[in-house]
């Protein structure tokens, strides 16, 4: 289980900053899409942090 939420979590940070930076540089969409995209980043973020400090004994 601790693999698939870090796999996750880092799939989410590479699709959150590689759409951040389309939208800044390619696209230029919406005020929306970036923060979509920036949500998408931080849960990323915080499944990544709770699969390293979250779950030590697993």
């Amino acid at each position: 289980m601790r693999d698939f939420i870090k796999i996750c979590g880092f799939v989410l940070v590479a699709a959150g900053t590689i759409g951040l930076l389309l939208n800044e540089f390619v696209w230029d969409v919406s005020s929306s899409c970036t923060i979509i995209l920036a949500v998408v980043n931080f849960v990323g973020l915080v499944s990544l942090a709770f699969a390293f400090w979250g779950m030590r004994g697993e």
